[in-house]
């Protein structure tokens, strides 16, 4: 009985959870955007599969940071009473939805990492910004900082942050099937 509780524990998803921390005095984490902090390192692994929106409303888009796993696809709806044209230049993510009213929604699959900048062609002040992680195990930092990726299966990861405004991050990371507490510091003394 011990030797199945053990191996039904093994695999079983741990979760990696920290702090995300700024090595710049007086400086706010809140104040450089959203910081992502993500896992690399398993091939094969399916998106999330959760319902993503990125929504037109006032004309502006809603949220105006949005994360989501490689092969996610993001739901674009107008939720305003004027026509918009969603697009964006960011390779190889690029896409245009073309001109659409009221009511009607339209859908993007991305199926690379990184970062896409959306627009309307439109409304020149309408953006937004969607990071896609290489995997469906990421977490957005809180403004103290604190990050937590569940049901991530035992293994050795690349563990990478991205924020707009400041360097990127990695380190290699071991996270078991309980709780895995790892901290980030970023930042002059952590890039030293």
């Amino acid at each position: 009985m011990l030797g199945v509780a053990l191996a039904a524990q093994a695999a079983a998803g741990g979760e990696l959870r920290g702090r995300v921390a700024l090595d710049l005095p007086g400086a706010r984490l809140a104040d450089f955007g959203p910081v992502v902090v993500y896992l690399e390192g398993r091939a094969g692994v399916p998106a999330s599969g959760g319902r993503r929106e990125l929504r037109q409303r006032d004309a502006q888009f809603s949220p105006g940071f949005l994360t989501v796993a490689a092969g996610d696809s993001v739901a674009m709806p107008n939720d305003d009473d004027i026509f918009h044209n969603v697009f964006s230049f960011s390779s190889p993510n690029q896409f245009d939805l073309g001109l659409y009213p009221s009511g009607e929604s339209r859908k993007v699959a991305f199926r690379h990492a990184g970062v896409v900048k959306v627009y309307c062609s439109i409304h020149e002040g309408m953006s937004a910004t969607i990071f896609v992680a290489p995997t469906r195990w990421f977490a957005v930092a809180a403004d103290d900082g604190r990050y937590a990726i569940p049901d991530v299966p035992p293994a050795r990861y690349r563990l990478r942050t991205w924020a707009e405004k400041l360097p990127e991050t990695d380190r290699d990371v071991e996270v078991g099937a309980g709780i895995t507490s790892i901290d980030v510091r970023l930042g002059e003394a952590a890039s030293r």
